[in-house]
């Protein structure tokens, strides 16, 4: 049985993302690296630079969204489980919203700025409850002892 795909109110794992959850983010860096492009004098190569992030974090969000749409598929579909490349996507997924999200945190103290834009730690439940049993109160895999 497919799986419903809805967009959460509370992200807590990467698997929560949705293709419409980008959109505000991408508004919202656009707006700000857009302030900082303009801010720089034309033809200098700090202009150049504030162009050249402006355009790759633009990408960054195309390429954010066009993943999320692959992994919606996933999941509707009901193979949010298959091992290999739906696994990668799902990494990837948790990979890039992470970097645009350390970009925004640049700019945290704007009032714009959403606290639903940061980083996700575990892609779901499962893969929180494996990291958290593959450590000790320690906080390691070897408590206090070294490496073998």
């Amino acid at each position: 049985m497919a799986a419903e795909y809805r967009s959460r109110e509370l992200l807590e794992f990467s698997d929560d993302l949705h293709h419409d959850d980008v959109t505000p983010l991408q508004e919202f860096l656009a707006a700000r690296i857009g302030e900082i492009v303009e801010a720089q004098p034309e033809g200098s190569a700090t202009r150049f630079a504030a162009e050249r992030l402006a355009d790759l974090t633009l990408h960054d969000c195309i390429h954010l969204s066009d993943m999320l749409g692959g992994w919606g598929e996933v999941v509707v579909a009901g193979r949010v489980d298959v091992p290999g490349g739906i696994q990668r996507l799902r990494q990837d997924v948790m990979l890039w919203w992470q970097r645009l999200c350390e970009t925004a945190d640049g700019f945290r103290d704007h009032p714009d700025h959403n606290p639903r834009w940061r980083a996700l730690r575990f892609v779901n439940l499962a893969h929180a409850e494996l990291m958290a049993s593959l450590t000790d109160t320690a906080g390691g895999v070897y408590g206090d002892g070294a490496h073998p």
